[in-house]
């Protein structure tokens, strides 16, 4: 996923429209940062941690721990 997207993206509104659908946030992080480099991940993660009320480093755990 290219940042272009996300600069075109209202990240708070596709946050919580996942979540109105039901998705978990390993589900949401998964979406979010699914084919990203690590660097770009953490980009995203300092722009999206705050609104999903994580650190950085819980989200990034997260990811990680995804299968």
């Amino acid at each position: 996923m290219s940042d272009s997207f996300l600069r075109y993206t209202d990240l708070a509104a596709a946050i919580q429209l996942a979540k109105s659908h039901g998705m978990s946030t390993e589900q949401i992080i998964r979406a979010l940062t699914g084919g990203m480099v690590y660097k770009d991940a953490l980009r995203l993660a300092r722009r999206a941690a705050p609104i999903m009320d994580l650190s950085v480093q819980e989200f990034m755990q997260l990811r990680k721990n995804l299968p």
